[in-house]
């Protein structure tokens, strides 16, 4: 491999820590996917390596103790995964493998996601946009530890109070990140991750239920500065991508949607916030120092959050199997957009890691059509009982 610097220039350190990085993908979703055979794995990543060549960027990376390699030739991606994960030895041989790769003559330039389940290879074209890059490490993690190690996933946040770890799961929308924060404001109250959490079972049934964390650095939306302004100083800090102002065209678009002039001029003046897309890169220990957060915690409360103007009641307690079927037949199942192996089998593993994971944590379905002072009331009722 040859040695690549992202910096063609040396500058005075000074200089170097004042100037915003902010990079603008010209993708900013997660693109199509498919599953491939071994046979068609192979011939991808031969298309892949020729486009490398030998200048690419590689980096290994300690996701839950497995190791992730990254292939790309966007220095973005490789900047962004450096940031993201905890390192790995270079001696340590790859679980999973991820070539990322920009080239204009593979499907006219257009972005497509591959992953063979046999070799854990994922081949991903003609996208910079990390999240990504970001789902499919996890999502490829998940698929080893799972069958290997029973070791499982949830794409939610997780919040420790007083000792006990609250796990948020909701779909993209109902106000996760939101309620996260606003419980981290609890006086007892610990960061653990906002977006994804790894989960083992401890001591049989008598045991426990752990969450660990899965990230070095978190990739958080920065319109979070909405209901979080404390936490805009660090964004300023922060490596960006995607945060961008509001156009002309995209506030006459708003405009006609029905949002409000003093929402769009808000928008306008504060590019943190003028689009869902906009990522940051924050070191967790910076939100509010060390002693407010947690790397590892025990479940002792799941609270699903949806947003459903149909129904009045704000909180209702779920057992075990109504929960288990209320995830299953989800649009994204179980919650989880970053899971790429859905196979029957692998429904089954998860549908019965959630009905084990019920049986230490009480799980809570809560209706976030409310306003949120209401309803995060409603949701420290929850963190603050017994059972």
């Amino acid at each position: 491999m040859v040695v690549a610097f992202l910096y063609t220039k040396f500058p005075k350190k000074r200089d170097l820590m004042m100037q915003p990085y902010n990079k603008i993908t010209k993708v900013k979703g997660r693109v199509s996917s498919s599953i491939v055979d071994k046979a068609k794995r192979d011939e991808l990543v031969s298309k892949a390596e020729k486009a490398l060549g030998n200048e690419w960027y590689g980096w290994k990376a300690n996701i839950d103790g497995f190791c992730m390699q990254l292939f790309t030739n966007s220095p973005h991606l490789y900047e962004f995964w450096i940031e993201n994960w905890f390192s790995m030895s270079r001696a340590v041989r790859s679980h999973g493998r991820i070539y990322a790769v920009l080239d204009p003559d593979f499907n006219n330039g257009e972005p497509h996601a591959f992953y063979n389940p046999e070799t854990k290879t994922a081949v991903i074209f003609n996208t910079e946009y990390y999240g990504q890059v970001k789902s499919w490490a996890l999502g490829i993690t998940c698929d080893i530890a799972e069958d290997q190690h029973d070791i499982h996933s949830i794409h939610g946040s997780c919040i420790e109070v007083n000792g006990d770890g609250i796990v948020l799961i909701a779909p993209t929308g109902t106000g996760k990140s939101t309620h996260s924060y606003a419980l981290l404001k609890m006086k007892e109250a610990r960061l653990l991750s906002d977006d994804w959490i790894y989960v083992r079972f401890i001591g049989g049934e008598k045991g426990r239920v752990s969450a660990d964390i899965s990230e070095r650095k978190f990739y958080i939306r920065t319109n979070i500065v909405r209901i979080f302004p404390e936490i805009r100083p660090l964004l300023d800090k922060c490596k960006l991508e995607n945060v961008e102002p509001l156009t002309k065209e995209e506030a006459e678009q708003l405009r006609e949607k029905g949002t409000s002039e003093k929402e769009l001029e808000e928008m306008q003046k504060n590019p943190y916030i003028a689009h869902e897309y906009s990522r940051a890169m924050l070191d967790p220990l910076w939100v509010s120092g060390p002693e407010k957060f947690v790397d590892t915690t025990r479940i002792k409360k799941v609270i699903l959050l949806k947003r459903d103007k149909k129904d009045s009641q704000i909180v209702r307690r779920m057992d075990t199997e109504e929960a288990v079927r209320y995830l299953t037949v989800q649009p994204e199942q179980f919650m989880n957009p970053y899971l790429i192996v859905k196979t029957p089998e692998k429904v089954e593993i998860r549908k019965n890691f959630f009905r084990r994971l019920f049986k230490f944590a009480s799980c809570y379905i809560v209706n976030t059509i409310e306003p949120v002072d209401v309803v995060q009331e409603k949701i420290r009722e929850i963190v603050k009982k017994h059972s």
